[in-house]
């Protein structure tokens, strides 16, 4: 429960209210004039501003605006299709089966390109629930939708248009607070008097930690740089952020370490003493790491001050654990290097935002494809074939929205569209994710329609139902990063209101019930068909995303015990081991997936929880080697680190290039802990995992011929 908290109150702070704010007056406001003007219809519109808004990827305004057209034009184009042939069930069918198909398949193009799909598969379902008997009247709710999406374009283009670089800034503080997080994190695992727990208490604060953290990271540099192929002439911004993005990854790298650190080291650090001093510098930092991401203009005097004055406590408190704390825990002397260099990095951080310090270069950025519509014409032409993935996920977009039109017209069931959305929003990849998501929106759905059965009764004019849409649509776009039950609660609440201005014959309670009862319906539907139309093989996927996870590390492992003996080249050890943690991760969810799935039976999920840790272990004594000195190329204790790099590399994964001699204990050289002890213990932990890496791969051959 404490956890959930936390990661709610850190949703909550990270929600751009303004923005949310803006995107739900641009989408109730075509309600308001609705009951103003006594027009219906604009409902309609309403409900694809909304659409527009949703599907309003962030960044630049070219692709903000490319993005919401797009929704705008190809829904205005579904809206007519599905209308005019809403009558002729021969004609219906085959086309909800190819535009929620070519819905789905946009999936491979991005997650903001998934996010417009799906939306176009909504607007085909409930269009073809509209009510027009005739092509004309199908024409004017094309119109009544396109007008939507042109209103929502307008709104975001001319009057409360976003700096071009909010939402890379926002990503970058982003980062910052999850640092912030992190070290908080990593000092409540001492309450003062000892580490609390074992190596199960570490992994549940340590992994999440590192996985939202990378998440991050990831996501603020794409945000970087699609500001800056947009506006090269900000160049020297990007360069801005990009300093403070990789100091962000520097100081993400040094928490890792001290994770590690803390992890291998804990049982023998007691007292008194010693957590406290540790705990207190740990929440220090992130006090540090807050004022950073909180730095919104640097000619901010105040703000200023307040860096520097949290960076004199953090100071201060690593200063008290060289001291007495170093008397009852000497082990501490590993991690104070560590802790050190973060001390440096967000120096160097409020040098460059407070004291105009010129901030390193950041590499120039090339140039996209010049033809981005080429391009994604040329992926999605890739993707047309059966053996990919995203392609059968189409296809049962495809096949699920028809069975639902259809059943909702054989049936004539009453607003059965709800059933179509239903199934359209919440049918998933993978069979799992289809399952909690379907849990959500059940329970989402039937709490927002009592909420709005509640409402209804408060409300007694339609104008006060419209105004009421308001609140309720900043509420569900809030929500929409915080839990998606919540913003499925949110959801449900505002459509009813909006259902019931397009249709006020219908009383509020009677639309609520028939929003819940057909959600139920689309739920059970999507999670049939995610079950039996080509459901995924998860337990194959995840052996083959623990085989690409083990050749990432062995990579890492390899290029790193290389760069520390001084051989050749260097080579991109930040960028190996942002693979080797993304590979991580993807494995990671696949095995979450798996476990999700309630009908799954695999018996080597133990066996792939330890291939995790042991990998994410070797990542994280990987960032301790990192920091440490090298050795000169020519010593022979360099040779042995070579020798041994290569050992490492072929037992974590035994396709790459094999050692001459491989040592059956994977014990560390003793010249390298001669030449430089520094490097000895970091090495171990990583040849103790390598190690148990083994002996798992060993026992899961042992176990294939049995099965």
């Amino acid at each position: 429960m404490t956890s959930l908290l936390t990661r709610w109150r850190a949703a909550v702070r990270n929600v751009l209210w303004l923005d949310a704010l803006q995107a739900a007056a641009i989408s109730a406001a075509p309600v308001i004039l609705a009951v103003l003007v006594h027009e219906p219809r604009l409902g309609w519109t309403a409900i694809a501003a909304f659409w527009a808004c949703f599907g309003d990827p962030g960044g630049p305004l070219r692709k903000r605006a490319g993005s919401m057209l797009a929704l705008g034009l190809i829904g205005a184009l579904f809206c007519l299709l599905a209308s005019a042939s809403a009558a002729h069930l021969w004609l219906l069918l085959p086309l909800t089966f190819v535009c929620c198909t070519f819905g789905g398949l946009l999936r491979v193009l991005g997650p903001a390109a998934a996010i417009v799909g799906t939306l176009l598969s909504a607007g085909f379902v409930v269009a073809a629930e509209l009510p027009a008997p005739t092509l004309l009247e199908s024409l004017w709710y094309t119109l009544f939708f396109l007008a939507g999406a042109v209103w929502a374009i307008l709104m975001t283009a001319l009057v409360w248009r976003r700096r071009p670089w909010k939402d890379a800034t926002h990503a970058v503080a982003h980062s910052y607070r999850g640092l912030a997080d992190f070290a908080d994190a990593l000092a409540r695992m001492y309450s003062g008097l000892a580490p609390a727990g074992g190596p199960q208490a570490w992994s549940a604060v340590v992994r999440p930690q590192r996985s939202a953290q990378r998440a991050a990271l990831e996501a603020a540099r794409v945000r970087i740089r699609e500001v800056l192929d947009a506006r090269p002439s900000r160049r020297a911004r990007a360069h801005q952020l990009l300093y403070l993005l990789d100091s962000a990854e520097d100081s993400f790298i040094a928490l890792v370490a001290a994770a590690d650190l803390l992890e291998s080291n804990a049982p023998r650090w007691l007292g008194r003493s010693a957590g406290a001093h540790l705990s207190h510098a740990l929440h220090r930092y992130a006090s540090v790491c807050n004022a950073i991401a909180s730095t919104s203009d640097v000619n901010d005097a105040k703000q200023a001050e307040c860096l520097r004055e949290r960076l004199a406590h953090y100071n201060a408190g690593l200063r008290d654990l060289r001291g007495g704390a170093m008397a009852y825990a000497p082990d501490l002397a590993t991690v104070v290097p560590v802790l050190d260099r973060l001390l440096h990095t967000a120096q160097a951080v409020m040098h460059a935002l407070f004291d105009q310090g010129p901030a390193p270069a950041a590499p120039a950025q090339t140039g996209g494809d010049a033809s981005g519509a080429r391009q994604a014409w040329r992926t999605l032409r890739q993707n047309l074939r059966f053996e990919s993935d995203a392609f059968r996920h189409a296809l049962r977009v495809g096949v699920g929205a028809t069975i639902a039109v259809a059943l909702s017209k054989t049936f004539a069931v009453n607003h059965g569209y709800w059933m179509s959305l239903t199934l359209v929003f919440i049918l998933q990849p993978y069979f799992a994710t289809t399952w909690q998501r379907t849990l959500e929106r059940v329970a989402g759905s039937v709490a927002g329609a009592i909420g709005a059965s509640l409402l209804g009764l408060l409300l007694s004019t339609p104008l006060s139902v419209a105004l009421a849409v308001l609140p309720i649509a900043l509420g569900t776009f809030a929500a929409r990063t915080i839990h998606y039950a919540l913003f499925t609660f949110f959801l449900t609440s505002q459509f009813v209101l909006v259902s019931h201005i397009q249709q006020p014959e219908i009383y509020e309670p009677m639309l609520a019930a028939l929003r819940a009862f057909n959600s139920v319906l689309g739920g059970i539907l999507a999670l049939l068909v995610g079950f039996l139309v080509w459901p995924e093989k998860e337990p194959r996927q995840l052996a083959g995303a623990l085989a690409r996870a083990l050749q990432c590390h062995a990579d890492y492992a390899l290029a790193l015990t290389h760069e520390k003996s001084g051989a050749g080249a260097a080579r991109d050890i930040v960028g190996l081991r942002r693979l080797a943690c993304l590979s991580a991760d993807n494995a990671e969810a696949s095995l979450q997936r798996l476990q999700q799935n309630p009908v799954h039976r695999d018996r080597n999920v133990d066996t792939a929880v330890n291939l995790l840790n042991a990998m994410r272990r070797i990542t994280a004594a990987g960032t301790v080697l990192e920091i440490q000195p090298g050795l000169p190329a020519d010593s022979p204790a360099a040779a042995a680190l070579r020798n041994y790099g290569t050992t490492l590399a072929h037992v974590l994964h035994p396709d790459g290039p094999a050692p001459a001699k491989e040592a059956r204990g994977l014990n560390v050289p003793p010249a390298i802990a001669a030449a430089e002890p520094s490097l000895a213990a970091p090495l171990d932990r990583i040849g103790q995992q390598a190690r148990q890496i083994r002996q798992l791969r060993q026992q899961v051959q042992r176990e294939q011929p049995a099965s």
